[in-house]
Parts: C-alpha cells; sequence; structure tokens
C-alpha cells in the first residue's frame, strides 16, 4: 500500500535519511526503533510531507503506484488524516486547549468535508466510544485538561481513525503513561489495526512493546536502516551489531555500592491533600481526596521507588516533598526540619528535582551556564559559581565548554544530564526523579541509570524515583512503595515485592509490563 523507496533526506547538506526501502502493508504493523535522533520521527514526517523547510529529497514515498513526496501542498494536505494518520507522543501539546474533545473530532470530518455539521458530531461522539470512552464517565463536551493523560491518547486516535485512513502512524504513543494504560492503548491500537485492516508503523525506543505489538521491525541508526524482518526472528536472532546492543541495553541494570542503613532523612507522616473541582455556576464543588494518609520514611544512601498509575496521587507527593504543595493534615521533615511552601531557603536547597521533560523546564533563550546556577538563589551565589558550574557539568559526564551552549544543541540524554547538573550543583541531600528516563531511549537510558548509580555512590545522595517503568524501579531502587487512589497500599523491598507482590494492584501493575518475548506480534 504504502512503500518508502530508496528515501533520502538532507537537511543543511547533512543526511538524516539514508537510502530508506520500507513496505507498510494494510492489517500488518510495523515497528520502528532505533536511538534518539536515528531518523525515526523524520520517517514519519516525510510519508506525511511535513519536512522542514530547506530539506531536500531523494528517492521517494509511494502510495498505491504514486508519489506522493512531489505532491503540491494542497493536495498533500487531503491525504493528511484521509490516507495517513497521526498519533503524537505528547496529546496534551496535539489537543487545542479552548476546544472540547468532540469538537476537535468533528473538526476532522469537517475539514475534508466528509460530514455536515450535525453528522460530524454525532460521528465523533460514536468514535470517542469506540475508542473506548464511556460518554457517562467522559463526555464529548469535555476539555483536553479534565482528561488523564491515556484519556488524552485515546481523542487523538480518534482524530486519528475518523476518516479511516489506511496508514496510521504512532509515534511513541505510550511513552509518558503509565504500564495499565500504555496496555489498555496498545490493545486499542491492535484491534483497530484488525477491524480496519489498515497499516499501522509503531515508532518506539521500546522493544518489549515492539515484540508484543508488532509483525515486522525495522532497525534504524544514524538514518539508514540496519535490519529489518519478521520480529521473532529480529529480536531473537540479530544480524546486526546495533540490534544486539538495542537488545542488550533493554535489560540493562547498573552496578549499585552495597547499601548500608543510614539514619532517616525524609519523614512523611499521616500525609493528607484534598483538591477542589468542579466548581462553576451551576456546578457544586466536589472535593477529591489526592494524598490519603501517606506515610513512609526514606533514608540517607537509600534509593526508594514510589508506582502507580496516572491519577494517583504520585505527583502530588512529589510537590508536598518539594514543599511545593501545603498538606491538609499530617506533615514532612526533611533532615528533621518541617516542609512546607513558606520553609526558608536553606531548607529547600536539601531537596532539588529532575523532571521528565528538561527541555520544557529549560529557558531555551539561556545558556547552559546560567541555566545551571539557577539553584545559587537558594544559597547565595558563591564568588567561584562559574566554577561549581564547571564541576557539576563534569560529574555529570559533560565538559567545560557545554557551559556556553544553548539546551536546543544537545541530545535529550544530555539534556537530562544538565537537569542533574542543576539538581547537584547545590549539594542537595534529596533529589526527587519524576519520570526522569521515561522519555529516553534504552540506550541513553541505561547510560543515565549508570550516571545516577555513581554519582548516589560517590555523594551519598538520596533518591525518591518517581516512574511508570516498573523494570526501571526495578533496577535503580532499594525499597518500592505503591500507590492506589491516595494511599500506599504496598511497601517493602524492591526485590521483594516484584517477586510476591501483595495487593492486587502492585499485581496489576506488574502483569501489565510489557516483555520482551520470542514470539512478536503472533504471541500475544
Amino acid at each position: 500500500m504504502i512503500a518508502l523507496d530508496h528515501l533520502t533526506v538532507r537537511l543543511g547538506g547533512q543526511p538524516v535519511l539514508q537510502d530508506l526501502s520500507l513496505r507498510l502493508e494494510p492489517g500488518r504493523i510495523t515497528g520502528l526503533v532505533g536511538e534518539s535522533g536515528s531518523g525515526k520521527s523524520m520517517t514519519a514526517l516525510a510519508i506525511l510531507g511535513l519536512l522542514p523547510a530547506g530539506a531536500q529529497v531523494t528517492g521517494g514515498v509511494v502510495l498505491d503506484g504514486a508519489e506522493i513526496t512531489t505532491l503540491p501542498e494542497r493536495r498533500m494536505a487531503r491525504l493528511r488524516g484521509r490516507e495517513i494518520g497521526m498519533v503524537f507522543q505528547e496529546p496534551m501539546t496535539a489537543l487545542d486547549p479552548l476546544m472540547t474533545i468532540g469538537a476537535q473530532v468533528a473538526e476532522t470530518l469537517r475539514i475534508h468535508r466528509a460530514a455536515s455539521r450535525a453528522e460530524a458530531r454525532a460521528r465523533a461522539a460514536a468514535l470517542l466510544i469506540r475508542v473506548g470512552l464511556d460518554p457517562d464517565r467522559v463526555p464529548p463536551e469535555r476539555y483536553p485538561h479534565e482528561l488523564s493523560g491515556g484519556q488524552r491518547q485515546r481523542v487523538c486516535i480518534a482524530m486519528a481513525i475518523a476518516l479511516r485512513p489506511r496508514l496510521l502512524i504512532a509515534d511513541e504513543p505510550t511513552t509518558a503513561l503509565d504500564v495499565t494504560t500504555q496496555a489498555h492503548v496498545l490493545a486499542l491500537l491492535r484491534r483497530l489495526v484488525a477491524e480496519e485492516g489498515m497499516a499501522l508503523l509503531l515508532i518506539t525506543h521500546d522493544l518489549a512493546v515492539v515484540s508484543q505489538m508488532a509483525d515486522t521491525v525495522a532497525v534504524l541508526h544514524r538514518g539508514r536502516l540496519v535490519e529489518q524482518g519478521p520480529t521473532a526472528q529480529v529480536l531473537t536472532r540479530p544480524d546486526h551489531a546495533h540490534t544486539r546492543s538495542l537488545l542488550a541495553a533493554t535489560g540493562h541494570r547498573p552496578v549499585r555500592a552495597a547499601r548500608s542503613t543510614g539514619a532517616p532523612l525524609l519523614r512523611v507522616e499521616g500525609a493528607c491533600k484534598d483538591y477542589v473541582t468542579g466548581r462553576g455556576i451551576f456546578t457544586a464543588p466536589r472535593r477529591v481526596r489526592a494524598l490519603n494518609d501517606v506515610s513512609f520514611t526514606l533514608r540517607r544512601g537509600e534509593s526508594l521507588g514510589l508506582v502507580g498509575e496516572s491519577g494517583c496521587g504520585k505527583s502530588t507527593l512529589a510537590r508536598a516533598v518539594l514543599g511545593l504543595e501545603p498538606l491538609d493534615a499530617g506533615r514532612i521533615l526533611l533532615a528533621d526540619a518541617p516542609v512546607s511552601p513558606s520553609m526558608p531557603a536553606a531548607q529547600r536547597r536539601r531537596a532539588q528535582a529532575v523532571f521528565q521533560d528538561p527541555q520544557g523546564s529549560f529557558d531555551p533563550r539561556q545558556r547552559v551556564a546560567r541555566l545551571v546556577a539557577e539553584p545559587f538563589h537558594l544559597t547565595g551565589r558563591p564568588a567561584d559559581a562559574a566554577a561549581q558550574v564547571v564541576d557539576a557539568l563534569r560529574a555529570v559526564g559533560l565538559m567545560a565548554e557545554d557551559a556556553s551552549r544553548y539546551p536546543h544543541q544537545f541530545s535529550g540524554g544530555q539534556r537530562q544530564r544538565i537537569a542533574l547538573a542543576r539538581a547537584l550543583v547545590i549539594h542537595p541531600d534529596l533529589v526527587v526523579l519524576d519520570e526522569a528516563v521515561s522519555a529516553l531511549d534504552v540506550s541513553v537510558r541505561g547510560r543515565v541509570l549508570d550516571l545516577l548509580a555513581r554519582l548516589q555512590a560517590d555523594r551519598g545522595l538520596s533518591y525518591l524515583f518517581i516512574s511508570h517503568d516498573m523494570d526501571v524501579v526495578r533496577a535503580i531502587t532499594d525499597r518500592v512503595l505503591v500507590m492506589e487512589a491516595g494511599r500506599i497500599v504496598e511497601e517493602g523491598p524492591t526485590a521483594q515485592v516484584y517477586a510476591a507482590p501483595r495487593h492486587p494492584r502492585t499485581r496489576a501493575l506488574l502483569d501489565a509490563v510489557p516483555r520482551l518475548t520470542q514470539a512478536g506480534a503472533s504471541g500475544v
């Protein structure tokens, strides 16, 4: 149906895709894997005709025997949505925050003149039901910010399939989702392929997802297709060294120093937090309990994992631990001093954070030296601030000259190292890592986990590691907490909890983790 025929793309004279040939067949799922910068997303943009201005293209993309890379923009716009649909990685940025979800799905039909206004509204409602959004719980009149991450991704899928395209491209569609939500979204995509007979190009860095979803897999490395074939064959008997390195990185666990039991650093005692939602002219306010009597202790030099589904209270707890959110009841002590939004700068210095998307937390107009030096406002800028910034950059594996560059000049893994340098420059006792490696490909993730283990051993840091990636939590933590509906429902040594989970929520999370299987999609 759609074939990439010796496709080569150059930007500024430099090749980003080289001689790429790939067939996407109806009713089949093709997994496209590779490291960050290998050309995965550029392949999707080339198919959609959305390459950056000035891109030089040779070879082509063929749809039903016709070349489409040379089509004028007006004709290409007719193909997008109708013949080729797209699901992006971050649904919140793909959706219009000022439009209801029903209106956004209907807009796809209206733009292509596939339905009248009334018909589009009715079909949009039906599409939302089809992707698993119950109108009693998630009516079409909701706005994107009122939905969870998994629900927003389902809206994006409804928009992408509204015109029943023959090819659906899903670019990292589950990276930001917890494991149970991820399992639901992947099952939905698999069902749509079977029911609609469409081709699915699944772009991901998660080889376990590919092994369970894809019929065939293609491996990109520095813009070249180095290996492709049936999923089971490629993942069990890889021919190329890069494929073997990706498989090795998938199971990588950092070497961590033996832990001595340190004194308690962080104590959370009976923490409760309520939010009031639904307050409006015609709606009565509703009180939602985000944290419900949460208690735990984190010791010096210890790494504590925090896992649970989206909306269970993990991020609320992280904000409270960082002193960004007041509690309604209970207390939090860090180094025996209270934590709150009004705590002094000297206390706030003790805990720093690293977030999922460092690019979003950096000012793109500032150089790295300024960004890493930001926490000095808590301690006072020292006379040797520039030297301390360089020391922090070197500690995370970067170079002194990187201080003069801008964030956009770095890869995703390098930006995460800069975020770590910023957190470490004032020598905190506790680092809160909120999904700090979930957006990284497997090889970069492995290097960042090794870095975290080394820094912890060298500096005696304590980590609160929040993640939906159960394998990462197993690799980097000593103990784990499992949250459900604002409560800690299970806790214990990581190895013990994973080997013999006691609570149904823990078992559900572990059962939903995709495994790197030998059977490929046919074994699901």
